[in-house]
């Protein structure tokens, strides 16, 4: 399934148990054409973890935020993300991941607080932000108005084409995932043939997103060649000049290079 190329996974959670051991995972990765991967933060308990994982991996990348299912209960916790993104912002290639989500989560009103916050956070130490929303990309764009300036991700796109089209007018890139491999994602895939090869980012979400048509229990960042491979056949594109593309946004995204 490889081919003469290297791929960047631009959100996985190899910090997650499910994952374990790092080690045998990560030389996995690299024989199958995988040279990085972006490791958001989740939740207060795991803050600390995609950056102390980097300092022994230096092919993890990573992120800090508090995801929408898992926000803190006290408002003060802010104080401690904000604090250690400041003190690693140079390791830190992105706040997050944050966002929005309709169905899962404390109410709306405080998961649009903390996601405020961490838009300001991006915003004053300049990094990109990487975005969850589940049946909130409408809210999630007028909060992002608010924000000119303010670049990231939308992980694991999953919307229409007029959507996509909307968030890449704002400056955000689309994460490719484990939805372009299912039978019924076809306005997904429609979407992203709209989109400019260079708004686009693959992914796999690992533990989570296991694409359709391979077996097991849980995702895992070894599967990502199998993502590229749906996504050149979405797009009808060369898989070997798709993929310097896909990585190339994922170094200018989150090295600025």
């Amino acid at each position: 399934m490889r081919g003469f190329f290297m791929l960047i996974d631009s959100h996985c959670h190899i910090d997650f148990d499910e994952l374990a051991p790092l080690g045998p995972l990560l030389d996995a990765c690299r024989q199958a054409g995988v040279e990085a991967l972006v490791v958001p933060g989740v939740s207060l308990a795991y803050l600390e973890r995609p950056w102390q994982l980097s300092r022994q991996y230096p092919m993890l990348w990573p992120a800090a935020g508090f995801h929408p299912w898992y926000l803190p209960e006290q408002q003060g916790a802010f104080g401690v993300l904000d604090d250690f993104a400041r003190r690693h912002s140079g390791d830190l290639v992105a706040i997050g991941e944050a966002g929005l989500d309709k169905f899962k989560g404390p109410d709306a009103a405080t998961q649009e607080w903390w996601l405020a916050r961490q838009l300001e956070l991006a915003q004053a130490l300049d990094k990109p932000i990487i975005l969850h929303s589940v049946g909130t990309h409408a809210r999630l764009t007028a909060i992002l108005k608010q924000y000119p300036g303010v670049r990231g991700v939308i992980h694991a796109f999953s919307g229409s084409s007029e959507q996509a089209r909307e968030f890449v007018k704002l400056g955000f890139y689309l994460g490719v995932g484990g939805v372009v491999t299912r039978a019924s994602a076809n306005k997904t895939r429609d979407a992203l043939r709209t989109v400019p090869h260079k708004w686009l980012l693959l992914e796999t979400d690992a533990p989570s997103m296991l694409p359709e048509g391979l077996a097991g229990t849980h995702n895992s960042p070894v599967n990502l060649p199998f993502i590229h491979k749906a996504l050149s056949e979405t797009l009808q594109a060369d898989p070997n000049a798709l993929a310097l593309t896909l990585s190339a946004n994922a170094r200018r995204l989150f090295q600025g290079r």
